[in-house]
């Protein structure tokens, strides 16, 4: 018996990653109809983002499978407006990432926004990563083909309000170990303090024009919290982090909303 009529998958690393493959054959799992709706090209990085400079062009791979020449978020965006107007998909599925999405990285993950784009228009969204030590050509995917699809339909049975809506939108990350080794899952969350700061990697091309390559100074170790995904990874369990798509501090904006208006300074 599946779970969902129709599941929408997505990624980051790009229609041809072998990490969608795993996320197809999970939602094949869980749906009767499955729809792939992935990048082009490589898109990790580019969080929620959106194209507004640039012109959408999509190719054909396949029965329900298709190529879209922009990010993550427009993936979901262009699926929905094409080919779900009239039926939306009940769940988007995003991954399998190419490595884990975890505290300092989920905000700017284009697996983690392809959900959060989801969960803005009203529809569930579950990231799935797969960590992985070494050789990013021999990632072992197992572990989260393995069980990603019960403990999504374990979410999604916890997950219902009231009126048996799904809003809540999740990031799921698989540690890399023998699926023997696992202990379990852990609810999660996200801990700063992994990345020190940025840094320029400089080069000249052959024009003899300087570039320049950005990327991360971190800190290893440095996440210690008891309910971080990265500790929770360190100790063999699955993080499951629920996210919600507002970046706003509900808690704060509240505090002051009790206190009324004030005058400009």
């Amino acid at each position: 018996m599946k779970t969902f009529r129709k599941i929408l998958v997505t990624n980051d690393d790009g229609i041809d990653a072998p990490g969608l493959r795993v996320a197809e054959a999970v939602a094949a799992e869980l749906a009767d109809e499955v729809w792939t709706v992935a990048p082009e090209h490589d898109q990790s990085g580019v969080g929620q983002g959106i194209s507004l400079h640039t012109p959408l062009r999509v190719y054909h791979h396949g029965e329900r499978r298709f190529a879209v020449s922009g990010t993550p978020a427009d993936c979901v965006m262009f699926a929905l407006a094409e080919w779900f107007a009239e039926e939306a998909p009940d769940l988007v599925l995003s991954g399998v990432n190419c490595g884990a999405n975890l505290s300092d990285s989920v905000m700017y993950s284009g697996t983690v926004g392809a959900v959060l784009a989801a969960a803005h228009l009203g529809l569930p969204g579950i990231a799935l990563s797969q960590a992985f030590v070494g050789d990013r050509e021999a990632i072992d995917y197992t572990p989260t083909e393995r069980h990603s699809a019960a403990l999504i339909r374990e979410l999604w049975a916890a997950g219902a309000d009231r009126d048996g809506y799904q809003r809540a939108c999740w990031n799921l990350n698989f540690p890399d170990r023998p699926v023997a080794e696992l202990r379990g899952s852990r609810f999660t969350r996200q801990i700063g303090g992994g990345i020190a700061g940025p840094r320029l990697v400089h080069g000249t091309d052959g024009r003899g024009l300087t570039y320049h390559w950005l990327s991360f100074e971190r800190r290893p170790g440095s996440i210690e919290h008891p309910q971080s995904d990265v500790v929770a990874l360190r100790d063999g369990f699955v993080s499951v982090m629920p996210l919600q798509p507002t970046r706003c501090d509900d808690a704060l904006a509240d505090h002051y909303w009790e206190q009324g208006e004030r005058p400009l300074p």
